[in-house]
């Protein structure tokens, strides 16, 4: 049976059934019969096609009462789905309203960071609470997510219910929810991560205190040695045999090493207490210089062919002093080779810039990888090759120091490759 509440519709079906009882025949004179048929035609008709048009637009109603319906379900699949993200994250979160700053949900893993149970959080603010210790950035970060919508990886101090102090890195968001604007809050505890950073600063600045006073205090002795030996060189070398100049010579050449060593210990040394002086580098400029200062000290034979390179945040003379010491390695370990060949070239990769520098040379042991960045860590004899186990140490400091990274590959009698990474486009 049709359902009812259409009052035209309704009427439609009244009169119909009305017209299935009645006999035609003798409800007109004959000779209107045919006139009132057509009119009782046409009526119906008219009325067929309104039952028609309503049958079709309840069809309409009924597909979109069955999408919606859908659709419903769908959204009560994704807020169960969200629910259980939302509770089992390891990170913690909290949605806050902006208005107020008033938490209106948080996550199991908030409540443990925080100490407060979800019923003292829900409808309180965390300068309510106390949770937030440094006001000043909170009210930065605040300012910012409501001026862009967004704030990334902040750190910033917050209180546990019990007084303990910790650091936390956190990144807000703001959503919409029925037209109005909250701050979805991701949270994270990295203090035992900031105590391990500190720690090794403050070891990272005794150890280049203890190298800077070493390399000091050896260099007046040193020059002693080196300025004796001459002197006895020259007077008395005369009466010396050749065991005895050649004992001279040797005390003489080991003393010059050890100034090399001490001046490289000192730039070690000094690397990390010089401030980063950042600014646009044309890459191609500074390894042109590069090429030219290593052309005038070195005699080589080399083929050093140049890419066209990408252009870098940096500071001039550390990046310079980094790829000084990749290059003139490069000569040094090919100039063994018959037609020693250095590549030099850049990518950009995952918002970095990569550079690598590519010999022929002497190449080496990957199973000695993790020794080739240490501080007197050398994989050839000074009879090979010359050099005081340093250079690499400073140039794995420089690109630290501008959060990159640096490696390398390689293989004995074949060759080396060395590479390092910068952040795109970072000041």
């Amino acid at each position: 049976m049709m359902e009812k509440g259409n009052p035209r519709i309704d009427k439609i079906i009244e009169i119909l059934a009305a017209y299935s009882q009645k006999d035609f025949s003798h409800s007109f004179p004959v000779s209107n019969n045919d006139d009132q048929l057509d009119k009782l035609s046409m009526g119906l008709n008219v009325m067929a096609s309104e039952l028609q048009a309503y049958i079709k637009e309840k069809s309409i109603q009924d597909e979109q009462i069955l999408k919606l319906n859908q659709e419903l379900r769908l959204l009560r699949e994704n807020e169960e789905k969200f629910q259980k993200a939302f509770q089992a994250s390891g990170a913690g979160i909290s949605i806050t309203r902006l208005a107020d700053s008033k938490y209106i949900e948080v996550n199991d893993t908030f409540v443990s960071l925080t100490g407060y149970s979800r019923e003292e959080l829900i409808n309180h603010s965390s300068v309510e609470l106390g949770i937030i210790v440094n006001m000043e950035k909170r009210e930065e970060v605040l300012k910012q997510v409501r001026e862009t919508g967004v704030a990334k990886n902040f750190e910033i101090t917050i209180r546990h219910k019990n007084g303990t102090i910790f650091e936390i890195l956190s990144s807000v968001e703001t959503i919409l929810l029925n037209g109005e604007k909250f701050a979805l809050n991701i949270i994270y505890d990295i203090t035992d991560r900031k105590r391990s950073e500190q720690q090794l600063e403050a070891a990272n600045k005794e150890l280049e205190s203890f190298s800077y006073t070493v390399s000091h205090d050896l260099r007046a002795p040193l020059r002693s040695i080196n300025g004796y030996a001459s002197m006895l060189f020259e007077d008395y070398g005369h009466i010396l045999d050749d065991d005895g100049k050649v004992m001279i010579n040797s005390l003489r050449l080991n003393a010059n090493k050890m100034g090399v060593l001490i001046d490289d210990l000192l730039a070690f040394s000094r690397l990390g207490r010089k401030e980063l002086q950042k600014k646009e580098l044309n890459m191609n400029e500074l390894i042109q210089n590069v090429l030219k200062e290593i052309n005038t000290l070195y005699k080589h034979k080399a083929k050093i062919q140049v890419e066209q390179l990408h252009s870098i945040q940096a500071d001039y003379s550390l990046l310079y002093q980094a790829v000084f010491n990749l290059i003139s390695n490069a000569v040094k370990y090919s100039a063994k080779k018959e037609i020693p060949v250095i590549e030099i070239s850049s990518e950009v990769k995952n918002n970095e810039v990569i550079f690598s520098i590519k010999d022929n040379g002497a190449g080496f042991d990957m199973k000695y990888l993790n020794k080739l960045f240490g501080v007197f860590q050398r994989l050839h004899t000074v009879e090979e090759f010359e050099g005081t186990g340093v250079g690499l140490a400073i140039v794995q400091k420089i690109i630290i120091r501008h959060e990159g990274k640096v490696w390398a590959e390689g293989k004995v009698d074949e060759g080396a490759v060395f590479r390092f990474s910068l952040p795109l486009g970072k000041s």
